[in-house]
């Protein structure tokens, strides 16, 4: 599945506010994903769950189900379509006995109209709404406990999403012991840091894969001083890092620090993952690494969008990327592919992938009062049948995206796969590992998956349009990477999953932008014990305080 390809204004202006919520608040992720489709009822490769008794297949006389949705500034109508009258409409209507009411939809000021939607009282049947927008509407007593209809109505299929997101994610949506929401589930688990390594500087200097921390050192290290490129200048680094510390996630997790996360302490509690004696280890080695030209020397002035040329200008040879940094690469340096690996560990422990909780920033409720709330199963059930599991290219084409238009905008409620991309990998794997390649069957691949399939075909021709593909969900791309992540449970959730609490919002920019100078001027050159100053005055100039808060809430949830 193609990454997503618009961002949301509304969105990121939530996200900045507002983190999660678990015990008494929420936080999240992502943007909608083009280029998975899925089928109509009885068409999807995965089974539904079983139906209660009570609830009719289709709703007779027709139920109708209002909401309010954003979208996104390309079209997603054609020509006589309208918000209420579309493919995704008539399909809820048909098929469920559902009639979807959308009030408005906005692409730029979501979050400001459902304040004021929330302030007035008003709110349609079903909605999304960000974690503070969450607590607001259940302190107010606005939104039905969905605990009951959840466990009844919700088919095995909706629950499997939702396990697979991490049991975090419905924690965040249960307040007082309810479920009071269906989290917006995201794809935090699948972006986790990858190893990038440039292979023809790999194969030219006839190295081995990295099997700990300290192959890594030893290749950064082979990449500044082997003359990689062959051109007999001292010319190129190891190590890619930039100035805000984007890139530096993976190398921490590999010496099992954490960025900026809460994690917990070994006694029963949290505790910042900044201030714990692993991140200094880990920032004394890049230290080391920098004195040694390992690592760019002008990294300080230099954000990703600067890597990125240093990276074109063939500067760099490693970097800790996400799983579509095969794309990037394959525009940024066209005519070389680069080596996707796990992140080794320093010791025998496995290295953990850090991850902000799996939301997408929403949370879909429904109205206190409202007659049907079991209908959002029914209409989530739709979006998966829809737009994933789909094997259908018809279907795919009348529901999701054709020639740029976004049909998926219209689904009325969604949700993501933590691990879609993993899947297409996961599908087109026994057909590109067979002997008979060209004939293999494809009917039972969703279109993402088929698509991916023949792109790669293509690309083992000699078809250079299709690297990035090939180095993301072929057989040894970064999909496979994040499989091998999951399959070991190689990840470490941010442990903290409710709204920034009175100190965090008032002292942690400060301590924040106090704590990456202290992670500049070490790596740098400054003495190690820079550290520990920094310790120091974190806890006197309001950490303390933020734990304290932090702890209060685990301790409670």
């Amino acid at each position: 599945m193609s990454k997503r390809i618009v961002s949301m204004v509304a969105l990121v202006l939530i996200l900045a506010l507002a983190v999660s919520l678990s015990g008494c608040g929420s936080k999240g992720e992502n943007t909608p994903k083009e280029g998975t489709a899925s089928p109509k009822a009885g068409e999807t490769t995965k089974p539904a769950g079983e139906k209660p008794a009570d609830v009719p297949d289709k709703y007779d006389p027709p139920i109708e189900m209002s909401t309010v949705t954003f979208n996104y500034s390309y079209p997603k109508f054609d020509k006589g379509d309208d918000i209420n009258n579309n493919p995704w409409s008539r399909y809820m209507l048909e098929t469920y006995g559902i009639k979807v009411n959308t009030l408005w939809d906005t692409s730029t000021d979501y979050d400001q109209k459902v304040n004021l939607m929330i302030a007035s009282g008003n709110i349609p049947d079903f909605f999304a709404v960000s974690p503070t927008q969450f607590k607001q509407l259940y302190d107010a007593g606005l939104i039905e406990d969905l605990t009951d209809s959840y466990n009844q109505y919700a088919s095995e299929g909706i629950k499997s999403i939702m396990k697979d997101a991490g049991a975090e994610v419905m924690e965040s949506a249960t307040l007082n012991g309810k479920l009071m929401a269906i989290p917006w589930t995201g794809e935090a688990q699948v972006g986790v840091p990858v190893l990038w390594i440039r292979q023809d500087w790999f194969d030219a200097l006839k190295l081995s894969a990295p099997k700990s921390m300290n192959d890594v050192l030893e290749i950064a290290k082979a990449f500044t001083t082997q003359d990689p490129d062959g051109n007999k200048k001292d010319d190129t680094f190891g190590l890619a890092m930039d100035k805000d510390f984007n890139l530096m996630t993976g190398f921490l997790n590999g010496y099992h620090a954490y960025k900026d996360i809460w994690v917990e302490d070994g006694a029963g509690g949290l505790a910042f993952s900044g201030l714990q004696p692993e991140m200094k280890e880990a920032l004394a080695i890049l230290q080391d690494m920098f004195k040694n030209k390992q690592i760019d020397p002008e990294f300080g002035v230099k954000d990703t969008t600067k890597v990125n040329e240093s990276i074109g200008s063939n500067k760099l040879g490693m970097i800790f990327g996400n799983i579509e940094l095969a794309n990037t690469m394959q525009k940024i340096t066209p005519n070389t592919s680069w080596l996707p690996f796990p992140v080794p560990s320093i010791d025998a422990e496995p290295a953990l992938m850090q991850h902000p909780l799996n939301v997408y920033g929403l949370y879909w409720v429904v109205k206190k009062g409202t007659k049907n709330p079991e209908a959002i199963y029914k209409m989530l059930q739709a979006w998966v049948d829809l737009y994933y599991d789909n094997t259908s290219e018809e279907i795919y084409a009348k529901y999701n995206a054709i020639q740029g238009t976004g049909y998926w905008m219209n689904a009325p409620i969604k949700i993501y796969k933590t691990f879609s991309d993993v899947e297409v990998y996961r599908q087109i794997k026994p057909l590109l590992e067979s002997k008979d390649r060209e004939n293999a069957d494809l009917s039972k691949l969703t279109p993402a998956a088929r698509s991916a399939y023949k792109q790669i075909l293509e690309y083992e021709k000699g078809n250079m349009e299709f690297r990035g593909r090939n180095g993301k969900t072929g057989l040894n791309g970064s999909a496979s990477v994040i499989d091998s992540y999951v399959a070991n449970n190689q990840y470490k959730p941010e442990a903290f999953t409710t709204l920034p609490t009175p100190a965090m919002l008032l002292k942690t920019p400060n301590l924040l932008k106090m704590q990456y100078q202290m992670i500049s001027k070490i790596i740098l050159g400054a003495p190690l014990d820079e550290f520990d100053k920094f310790v120091e005055q974190y806890k006197k100039l309001g950490g303390d305080e933020i734990t304290a808060e932090v702890n209060e809430w685990y301790k409670n949830k």
